[in-house]
């Protein structure tokens, strides 16, 4: 992913100097933080999506869009992340599907839970002690505004609730944050629509097709709050080029589309509709389904909001699950060995591994149809 270049001078006064306005007390709390404000304009009523927003043409940036990879670049800049990640060797795996590989041989695993862990404690607000010590990786925070367009405002306040946009230092790609639903007064609980609206829609504000938001939610784990994920890949993921079979409607006539990926180990349902709010609606009941039925998933966000892919997951012997940019065909490796010797057979063995067997995924799929009627009517 190319970086995009600094701010322009309507922007610059995001890089000026807060330091002497932070707050001495011992205790930080969260409303406390000073950061600048994305504010997300009203979603219109015709599609729930700020008006729509089309996917940028090639070479030029939203405004979000703008302030996340500048901000992600500076933080990059200053030496925060542990590595260079546009520097890992990349190839694209010998077979049909075309799966990709990545190595880096700083690559933690497990990083998503050691920042749950300083971040959150169950059933409470952000620890304040983190955003004390972690402050600097706070790149800034999005929040519903009550204009109809959005905009980004400098603020000594945090809003009562919002996403708090939070550097990666373990990137997997380019732009590599975590995205962190927060109330200050208690936590959102699992995945609620408004936080997969909230997602959607900053997805559309980005309006960069290379803009991808990941969700893992993993049904063994006490903890219900969770972070997102997002990065830009520089091209489509494997499971994003292959073609669907379609389960029900078409945007034409129900806009509305939902589709099985078809030739793919990992059984997957997709759903494209431009109407976000409908989207967001029918895959929250399917992630609420399968949560009820104790099922682990993944879900990508791609093309600006309007593609959203659902990876449901069994649990293998060795209790191992995939990340949404495995199910996607997307691969880190830390050791060269592996890197080297991986084959598109391995990799097909380990998504079919965690597959759903063909009876749980049809009841899956018919659930999708009866959400989506009850939906439409």
């Amino acid at each position: 992913m190319a970086p995009v270049n600094q701010f322009e001078d309507e922007y610059a006064y995001l890089k000026q100097n807060t330091s002497s306005e932070q707050s001495k007390s011992h205790q930080l709390s969260l409303r406390s933080i000073i950061t600048n404000v994305y504010q997300l304009g009203i979603p219109t009523k015709t599609d729930g999506a700020c008006g729509g927003l089309p996917c940028s043409e090639e070479g030029r940036h939203s405004l979000l869009d703008i302030v996340l990879l500048s901000q992600w670049e500076d933080h990059a800049w200053k030496g925060h992340l542990r590595y260079d990640v546009s520097s890992c060797q990349m190839k694209v795996i010998t077979g049909g599907k075309k799966f990709i590989a990545q190595l880096n041989e700083n690559w933690r695993s497990n990083i998503l839970m050691d920042l749950e862990k300083k971040i959150f404690q169950s059933l409470s607000p952000i620890r304040s002690s983190y955003m004390k010590t972690h402050r600097e990786d706070v790149l800034f925070c999005v929040s519903c505004g009550e204009k109809e367009g959005s905009e980004l405002v400098y603020s000594t306040v945090l809003p009562k609730d919002g996403i708090l946009i939070i550097a990666n230092a373990n990137p997997v790609e380019y732009g590599h944050i975590f995205l962190v639903p927060y109330d200050v007064h208690q936590m959102p609980q699992f995945l609620d629509k408004r936080v997969l609206g909230l997602m959607s829609q900053i997805t559309a504000e980005v309006a960069n097709r290379s803009f991808h938001i990941f969700f893992d939610y993993d049904a063994s784990r006490s903890l219900d709050h969770k972070c997102f994920q997002a990065c830009y890949f520089a091209d489509p993921l494997p499971v994003e080029l292959l073609p669907t079979t379609a389960i029900y409607g078409n945007l034409l006539t129900t806009g509305l589309y939902i589709g099985e990926v078809a030739d793919y180990p990992l059984k997957a349902v997709v759903f494209v509709s431009k109407n976000l709010k409908a989207l967001v609606e029918i895959v929250g009941e399917m992630c609420s389904y399968l949560r009820d039925n104790g099922t682990a998933f993944s879900l990508l966000i791609s093309d600006c909001g309007t593609r959203i892919f659902l990876f449901p997951q069994v649990y293998t012997l060795l209790g191992y699950r995939l990340s949404t940019w495995e199910c996607g065909g997307y691969f880190v490796y830390d050791a060269k060995s592996d890197f080297n010797d991986v084959t598109e057979v391995d990799i097909s063995k380990l998504l079919a591994s965690v597959s759903l067997d063909v009876y749980n995924f049809k009841n899956l799929m018919q659930q999708c149809c009866n959400a989506a009627v009850k939906l439409i009517l």
